[in-house]
């Protein structure tokens, strides 16, 4: 799979999913360790509220997963124990908003801060809603692990939204009947039809205008606002971070001193400073994290000798980057590809 795209490797997709997918695959008596090996994180950082990653970490976790759990629904799996408030503070929002309609149009606005990696959209019908589920890269490899997610987990929003007794009109899949079909009929409890033009989950408009027993306007309000604050938070400190790692790339394999990148972007030393301090994170960890997973990426090319990479992210001395690499993640270099090749 060869995409160029720059928002494939771009670390903007908070970790909810792959909390829920590691969580999921521990109910059921597997080793998640392996989810996150070389991928730039630890398990432990997913326990950061502020831990992000991009579509190609997230896709690969996934396919880790799904050859863990072989022959399981794992996407029906995972989204069947997700909860209203597996998705933060979007669902809290979701929860306290007015109507249900009020909620769906919130949680599909807020997407992104969700951690989804497909592309939702509504059609409002006299007679029917739909909810479209498109992919945002076009992967097959995971395409039917994240509709069956998004899919399974819109019954646990809609339990928690409406109260018991929602039951979708019926389920359109725009890829064959997998072998586990029959766990859909399970998990939705209504038609469902596979080889569909698109992936659509269909419900009665009535569920629409309920009125939730958890409004809150003021609650809603506060927390709408803070999204809102985060978001532009977020957004500010990505642009710095996204510039110096643009120049830090542009030579990764030479001596980088924050005076040089702070010339390439037209600014004093001590202003990126401020901006990266502001932003939360500093320039040496910048370095690093670019580092490690640029070391991470050779580190799968079994024939390249490790002093070649320890040259190619910018160590003069190789044993200097195999203390690093040590204290990035833990193993050396040489442990972590002898357990990534197994």
């Amino acid at each position: 799979m060869n995409i160029v795209d720059a928002r494939y490797v771009t670390a903007n997709i908070p970790v909810f999913l792959i909390r829920s997918l590691i969580a999921t695959l521990g109910e059921i008596g597997l080793d998640a360790s392996r989810l996150t090996a070389g991928l730039g994180m630890e398990k432990e950082d997913l326990a950061d509220p502020a831990c992000q990653v991009s579509f190609r970490q997230g896709r690969e976790a996934i396919l880790r997963g799904l050859k863990m759990a072989k022959g399981r629904a794992l996407g029906l799996e995972t989204g069947m124990r997700e909860k209203i408030t597996s998705v933060g503070l979007v669902g809290y929002a979701m929860l306290t908003a007015g109507t249900v309609g009020d909620a769906v149009k919130l949680g599909l606005d807020l997407q992104k801060d969700t951690g989804s990696m497909l592309e939702f959209d509504t059609r409002i019908g006299a007679e029917e809603i739909a909810v479209t589920a498109a992919s945002r890269f076009h992967d097959s490899e995971i395409h039917v692990f994240l509709v069956e997610e998004a899919f399974a987990s819109f019954m646990g929003i809609a339990t928690s939204l409406a109260c018991d007794g929602f039951k979708p009109l019926r389920i359109d899949l725009a890829y064959p009947a997998p072998a586990h079909a029959e766990a859909y009929q399970r998990v939705f409890g209504c038609p469902v039809r596979f080889g569909q033009m698109e992936s659509v989950f269909v419900f009665d408009p009535a569920w629409y205008k309920r009125p939730l027993a958890t409004a809150d306007p003021f609650t809603h309000r506060q927390l709408i606002e803070f999204l809102a604050y985060n978001r532009a938070r977020r957004r500010e400190a990505a642009e710095i971070i996204e510039s110096v790692e643009r120049v830090l790339r542009q030579k990764l394999d030479s001596r980088n001193h924050i005076s040089k990148v702070a010339r390439a972007l037209g600014m004093s030393e001590r202003t990126l400073r401020r901006r990266l301090a502001e932003s939360g994170v500093s320039f040496q960890s910048i370095l690093d994290g670019l580092r490690k997973n640029r070391a991470l990426e050779l580190l799968s090319n079994q024939n390249m000798p490790v002093d070649q990479i320890a040259f190619a992210v910018g160590f003069s001395d190789p044993h200097n980057f195999r203390r690093a690499f040590r204290r990035w993640t833990g193993a050396t270099p040489g442990a972590l590809r002898a357990h990534l090749s197994l």
